[in-house]
């Protein structure tokens, strides 16, 4: 055993563990019996009242709790098999130290080095590098967080953990087919990988989840393989290759050819959302390629709008107030010499 020390004190670590859930079940157990307890405790109650109805005759009252009786019988009836069910299946037999001991030196040798972190009371191994179709994940390591055995039943106490990500294009949470956030989509291998957990059958434990590494199951992957590398368009979710990708240069972001256009003044790529159609010629444009007309402030593409900015609207409103002023301008009249008017040339009037 002294070879093999530190596997003695992980083993030990890991029946604490064990322990700890057992004592969870137990509880479990405990409260279902006192519920269990309580249902039972009323078919006193119902056989009195039932017995007084009928002494009595009150064929009414004594149809009405028959009735209820019937369906509360169903009830228990139900939680009767559940609590049976709980009883049968979480009995749990502690391992013993030797076999847990032998299970780590199994692992070593079928999977490669163990790696225990004492003061974080984990256990874990490196996977191989992981390729699928053609597709490499890279290697990963299976981290049993032993801390969180207690709580097997509602949570899984491990953690996928990729070391040479190759996260999906479209998903950078997603490093494998089938591990998102770290966290294993354990499909079929859901019960025997907690039983072979609560059993202290770790060779086990650490094999079916490096199975499932190593297999693409199509029907439930997170992202699928078909998609990892593509890109997913932030407007629409829609995953899309390479060449079908638009980089928007105004907020930065991936967009799909159906999310996405160009500015039609500087050829500027840019999403939906930060073009903008201009009014007059229906032209999308980004931003830097529209501008309000100084006059009435509507916004058009700055082909619409003249050096003086100024839309076609505006412009003739100017022009045709400014022919008005011309219309209505004084004309400057030209200087007249006064006239003499005379009888005849050369004589004078002389009155009689």
């Amino acid at each position: 055993m002294k070879k093999y020390k530190t596997h003695v004190r992980a083993a030990n670590m890991l029946l604490e563990a064990l322990g700890e859930l057992k004592q969870e079940k137990l509880q479990k157990i405990k409260q279902k019996l006192e519920d269990f307890s309580c249902k039972c405790s009323d078919v006193p109650k119902y056989s009195r009242k039932y017995n007084m109805a009928i002494s009595r005759c009150w064929h009414k009252a004594a149809e009405k709790i028959r009735s209820r009786m019937s369906r509360d019988l169903n009830d228990f009836s139900h939680q009767l098999e559940q609590f049976k069910n709980s009883i049968d299946t979480d009995q749990m037999k502690l391992p013993k130290l030797g076999d847990v001991v032998a299970e780590l030196v199994q692992i070593e040798d079928e999977l490669g080095e163990i790696k225990f972190d004492f003061k974080a009371r984990t256990i874990s191994i490196i996977t191989e590098t992981i390729a699928l179709e053609g597709i490499t994940f890279g290697s990963f390591e299976i981290r049993l967080y032993l801390y969180e055995i207690k709580k097997l039943t509602f949570q899984s106490p491990y953690k996928i953990v990729a070391l040479d990500p190759n996260p999906a294009g479209s998903n950078c949470d997603v490093t494998h087919p089938h591990v998102s956030d770290e966290n294993l989509c354990e499909g079929d291998g859901f019960i025997p990988i907690r039983k072979a957990i609560q059993q202290g059958r770790l060779s086990d434990f650490f094999t079916i989840i490096v199975q499932i590494l190593q297999t693409y199951n199509p029907d439930s992957p997170y992202v699928s393989l078909s998609d990892w590398e593509g890109t997913s368009c932030y407007d629409c979710g829609y995953t899309v290759s390479g060449d079908d990708c638009y980089y928007c240069e105004e907020c930065e972001r991936d967009y799909c050819s159906s999310c996405s256009t160009y500015c039609q003044i500087c050829d500027t790529t840019v999403c939906l959302g930060c073009s903008y159609e201009c009014p007059s010629c229906n032209k999308p444009v980004c931003e830097h390629c529209a501008d309000v007309c100084t006059e009435c402030n509507e916004q058009l593409c700055k082909d619409c709008l003249n050096d003086e900015g100024l839309c076609n609207n505006c412009q003739e409103q100017r022009k045709e107030q400014e022919d008005e002023e011309l219309k209505e301008e004084p004309t400057t009249a030209a200087e007249t010499k006064p006239e003499i008017q005379s009888d005849s040339v050369g004589q004078t009037r002389i009155s009689a």
